[in-house]
């Protein structure tokens, strides 16, 4: 007996060890919020309305792995009917963010036609009537969201969207001027120009294009306080220079006294066959534009776009859907991907030298 108890204990001590190891594996323990928390970084994703009641999975990740979610704003989902405003899925993103110490994202206050309600087509050759539903809108929906909400897309694609009526009636500058000037009162959080530079990088032109744009509004006094950046990116076309072209991006947003926000991300693996491992190289993409946002402490945020695979927008899009897309960080079973590891290397690097 003297010679077989201490061989249990040691066999009791090692399997106890064995199972600390699993249950604080850094797998398990780390998340994308642990990092960027600590750095005081908003990395945030949502969940689409039509997913979101039976995706039980994927509110538990949205949860525990981001710090921020979104919802959009857009006139077409908030008023249906002229004033009468649906703040449904506005109250559960609220709720949501605040049980899990998060903040939101609004997207999309002003944009294209089509995300307008009907009711409001008779109202194209009114300004007066324009003006006025613009601002009742604006302010009745971002005071509505109150102190849950970190910043909120005022325009949406200026540059890529002639966006009606508002451009037609009012003029380019003028539609985002009052647009911008009609939320500052409602609220304190960021207020944010948002536009699309391309599938195959950040477009040069097209950036200095937004930043004078930007820089005008601002002499004028327009309370534009971030711009935002979609890169909805296709690794079979990236050009070798995106990352120098993003840099550029970051450089102008910093010389326009803006912050600068990743409002929309993800990324095409590319057809079958365009990569030895697509998904190695779009872990790559990820951590590399991650890290470029990172290392500039102007860059404030990077929204991805959709939680995971199985509702990503790309395979359903209007204009050359990818039916094969899978350009998120979860795929379509929320396994975390390479590109998940991707973003948490980029993170992790960052907090490592505050």
């Amino acid at each position: 007996m003297s010679l077989r108890f201490p061989l249990v204990v040691t066999l009791l001590i090692a399997f106890a060890g064995f199972v600390l190891a699993q249950s604080t594996s850094p797998d398990q323990q780390e998340t994308l919020r642990q990092y960027a928390d600590k750095i005081g970084f908003r990395i945030g994703t949502g969940i689409r309305p039509r997913s979101w009641d039976q995706d039980e999975q994927g509110r538990k990740i949205l949860g525990s792995e981001f710090n921020s979610t979104l919802v959009m704003g857009m006139m077409g989902v908030v008023q249906p009917e002229k004033g009468r405003f649906d703040f449904d899925r506005i109250d559960r993103t609220v709720r949501f963010a605040k049980e899990h110490n998060m903040k939101v994202y609004g997207a999309a206050l002003i944009y294209r036609a089509d995300s307008l309600p009907e009711w409001m087509r008779p109202l194209a050759q009114d300004a007066k009537a324009l003006d006025a539903v613009m601002k009742d809108d604006i302010q009745t929906v971002v005071k509505h969201g109150g102190d849950a909400f970190y910043a909120w897309g005022v325009v949406n694609e200026p540059l890529s969207n002639p966006n009606q009526p508002w451009e037609k009636r009012f003029g380019r500058d003028e539609y985002i001027a009052r647009a911008f000037r009609y939320a500052r009162p409602a609220t304190k959080a960021e207020l944010v120009l948002n536009e699309t530079f391309g599938l195959d990088g950040v477009d040069r032109a097209k950036t200095d294009e937004f930043f004078t744009l930007i820089k005008r509004l601002k002499s004028q006094g327009v309370p534009i306080d971030a711009a935002g950046i979609e890169m909805h990116l296709e690794a079979q076309l990236l050009r070798p220079s995106y990352l120098d072209e993003f840099k550029y991006w970051l450089s102008q947003a910093r010389s326009a006294g803006v912050h600068a926000y990743i409002t929309e991300m993800d990324v095409y693996q590319g057809p079958a066959g365009a990569f030895p491992d697509a998904m190695a190289n779009q872990k790559k993409i990820y951590h590399d534009v991650a890290a470029t946002c990172l290392a500039d402490s102007n860059c404030k945020g990077l929204t991805v776009w959709d939680l995971s695979d199985k509702d990503t927008w790309l395979a359903t899009k209007r204009r050359n859907p990818h039916p094969d897309a899978k350009p998120d960080l979860f795929d379509e079973n929320h396994g975390k991907k390479p590109a998940y590891y991707g973003v948490l290397e980029a993170l992790k690097e960052r907090a490592a030298k505050n």
